[in-house]
């Protein structure tokens, strides 16, 4: 049994999350995608239940392990490319589509106020801001600019239209191997309607630790079920390059994981930047496949 966490980006309430979350679980269960843990139904018929005013799921629990080799990254590339197809197997559901880029968008402003204001902070977060705060913005700004093109433009108007599952939240911890080989990812509290290539740009990110094995391994599992343009890989491309862990740790300043993400941004950064190279490469070698 789980308890639901409500997001505080939604404007809706507990229960009315609860409610929208179960639906789209529902609709993927009676439409094949397997690679979720399944929701069980309460004595009510519902997907979840309420206990002393806050509602909890139940799924069986997947024995297992975390991702480790090039096989196990395909086998996630394969399974998202699955959940963001799946919504178009029958009647699309409906619903708001949520805007992560604006939110994005947002997020950046608020990390360079924070960054002119660095001197007001701790020594080592001053430091740190002084380092890589321009670079930073310098790569945001490059992304904002480069994702303002009509072919863009033109691909986030047809999502928006057209919007698909997505998880919201994939991260090593969500991803398990179970114990016959399949891959589950678990806690599907943020699932919502959105953009296909903000959930792969994010997972590319949490997942891959930079590593080009890895990073290549998830993009071919993708693309072996929904094969992306050039274009697509364009956008795909300049989102994973936002530096989302600098706006989160500017957000909460004072708070040890932000100084733990802060931190890591540091120890990665020539790894992050690599990454990004590898990336534009991939974008533009879809001409040439």
């Amino acid at each position: 049994m789980k308890p639901f966490f409500r997001s505080h980006l939604l404007r809706t309430g507990t229960i009315d999350q609860i409610k929208t979350t179960a639906t789209y679980v529902h609709f993927l269960m009676n439409n094949g995608f397997n690679s979720m843990p399944k929701w069980l139904a309460s004595d009510s018929g519902r997907l979840w239940t309420l206990n002393q005013g806050r509602p909890f799921y139940v799924t069986p629990w997947i024995h297992g392990r975390s991702m480790e080799n090039q096989e196990d990254f395909e086998k996630l590339g394969r399974v998202l490319a699955s959940l963001h197809t799946t919504s178009n197997l029958s009647a699309p559901i409906r619903g708001p589509f949520f805007d992560h880029i604006r939110l994005w968008q947002y997020k950046d402003r608020l990390f360079r106020r924070r960054m002119a204001k660095a001197n007001r902070t701790n020594r080592w977060t001053r430091r740190w801001y002084q380092k890589f705060g321009e670079s930073c913005n310098q790569i945001s700004d490059r992304v904002w600019t480069e994702i303002k093109s009509p072919e863009i433009v033109n691909l986030m108007e047809q999502e928006r239209i057209r919007p698909a599952f997505i998880h919201s939240d994939i991260t090593t911890p969500n991803v398990i191997i179970a114990d016959d080989g399949q891959l589950f990812i678990i806690d599907w509290d943020r699932i919502k309607l959105g953009s296909i290539y903000v959930d792969l740009a994010t997972a590319l990110m949490n997942t891959t630790q930079f590593n080009p094995v890895f990073i290549h391994a998830l993009l071919k599992g993708y693309e072996e079920i929904r094969p992306l343009d050039r274009t697509e890989r364009k956008l795909i491309s300049c989102l994973y390059r936002l530096p989302r862990e600098a706006w989160f740790a500017a957000q909460f300043p004072q708070s040890v994981r932000s100084r733990k993400m802060l931190d890591i941004m540091r120890q990665t950064w020539l790894p992050r930047l690599k990454a990004m190279d590898l990336l534009q490469e991939w974008e533009n070698q879809q001409g040439e496949e």
